[in-house]
């Protein structure tokens, strides 16, 4: 959960930017004034249950409980790298949820039961520790089940950002996800350390696999919840949209070459900081020997650090610029690694100080990812444009993972010296991605010239 990684924000705060926009104006209009008030509230407690579910299992970006579990489970360096791979299928389903959106019009089925059924999965993946099948069996099946579940939610998350996209005005959008955002980062923050001090508790006795099954139970009953909001949130009319042929669908929006441009920025992005992001949890776990409880403090740490520099990372924004900011938030989180690979278990204040920086500096990138995406994509194709942004940037994603894992693997007992600096195993990755991210600053003040 604590990860210098985006998903340490992405986890806990959906950005508003990152929509399909295929109506900014008008049908709220066709809703009554009350409707779209309840829809809003509605929306608000949803994702505060949705978000028990998502800080628990890491359905968005991992988190320390799902490491963990992998861990329990018997998976090594280079399937524990295929856990930051797995979050690519949910990319590719998106396009499916792009096609059902602009055939059938009905956004609302698709997210509540793509996304209930991709979180029921869990109540399955909670049982693998009992089942006495081999370690070999268990690892298949999660990962297999865990897939499954990415995809279902990739669907329900594209529908999900086209449906508020027309139910929230655009003049209260900021507002309005500020105030959500912020009750569900609380609620995060709070299942993540009651969620931690209930592993530390079972694992004192032994029974760790019990720990797990009461939390992702938790999780399960938390996804039924969200569900019977998601059936009882107003969702604006949508006209089903005619078919122009595969060609027309997958590659218009790349003809744009700002879209294009920035696609291939943000995909250099993710390659970057991948090859390092599933490993932060277990290095913790592994060789920091953190418990639980305090692992997840890190990560509570940096989202409630992340609350307070939001709204000020976007005013920011609109004062000098996304160039000026999101390229100096980009060079803030070069040196982010280091917190990880200068701490040692009887001393971990440089990690302590990595939390607290990186709820600094990361808004800033997930945010302005998020605007430029809207900004960039061509406005007559943005439902399908997001799904291809995904698409690529989660291949990045998956490819560095890969190699990630692979050189995980390679590097299990190796030792790099850095002057007087000792660097083992999987911290060389921390280096590594370090040396990526000082790449990637110039990088975004090239491409993001044109955006003062």
């Amino acid at each position: 959960m604590t990860s210098t990684n985006s998903t340490t924000v992405q986890a806990i705060s959906v950005q508003p930017t990152e929509q399909s926009g295929s109506s900014l104006l008008g049908n709220t209009l066709s809703l009554v004034p009350s409707e779209v008030r309840r829809g809003l509230l509605i929306s608000i407690w949803e994702g505060a249950i949705a978000n028990i579910h998502i800080s628990i299992t890491g359905a968005i970006g991992g988190s320390v409980f799902l490491s963990g579990f992998a861990l329990l489970l018997g998976a090594n360096n280079f399937q524990l790298g295929l856990l930051g791979a797995l979050p690519f299928i949910g990319q590719m389903f998106q396009f499916l949820s792009a096609y059902l959106e602009a055939r059938f019009a009905n956004r609302r089925a698709i997210v509540l039961f793509s996304a209930l059924a991709g979180r029921l999965v869990w109540a399955l993946l909670l049982c693998l520790p009992f089942t006495g099948w081999p370690a070999t069996w268990q690892l298949t099946v999660f990962f297999v089940a865990l897939g499954f579940s990415y995809g279902l939610n990739g669907m329900a998350g594209n529908a999900w950002m086209s449906w508020m996209s027309d139910l929230v005005p655009p003049n209260r959008r900021g507002s309005y996800f500020g105030v959500r955002n912020t009750v569900a980062g609380i609620s995060a923050m709070v299942s993540v350390y009651l969620a931690g001090l209930t592993l530390d508790h079972f694992r004192t006795q032994g029974a760790e696999a019990h720990g797990y099954a009461l939390i992702f139970g938790v999780a399960v009953l938390a996804a039924f919840g969200a569900a019977v909001l998601i059936a009882r949130q107003p969702e604006p009319p949508l006209d089903p949209q005619p078919w122009q042929g595969i060609g027309s669908f997958l590659f218009d929006p790349l003809r744009d070459t700002a879209f294009r441009r920035f696609t291939v920025l943000a995909t250099g992005w993710a390659l970057v900081t991948g090859i390092a992001a599933p490993f932060f949890n277990a290095y913790g776990l592994t060789t920091l020997q953190l418990d639980f409880s305090l692992l997840a403090l890190t990560g509570i740490v940096t989202g409630a650090v992340a609350l307070f520099f939001s709204p000020l990372v976007g005013w920011l924004m609109d004062r000098y610029g996304y160039r000026v900011v999101v390229t100096a938030c980009v060079m803030g989180t070069v040196p982010l690694p280091l917190g990880w690979v200068l701490s040692i278990p009887d001393n971990i204040l440089p990690l302590w100080l990595t939390s607290i920086f990186s709820g600094v500096f990361w808004p800033g990138v997930n945010q302005g990812l998020g605007n430029l995406l809207m900004e960039r994509a061509p406005a007559a194709q943005r439902g399908v444009a997001v799904a291809i942004f995904s698409l690529l940037t989660g291949l990045g994603t998956l490819i560095a993972s890969l190699i990630g894992g692979a050189l995980g693997q390679v590097l299990t007992g190796t030792t790099l010296m850095l002057g007087s600096l000792a660097v083992h195993g999987l911290a060389v990755l921390f280096v590594i991605t370090m040396i990526g991210r000082i790449a990637m600053v110039g990088a975004f003040w090239r491409v993001l010239a044109g955006n003062r």
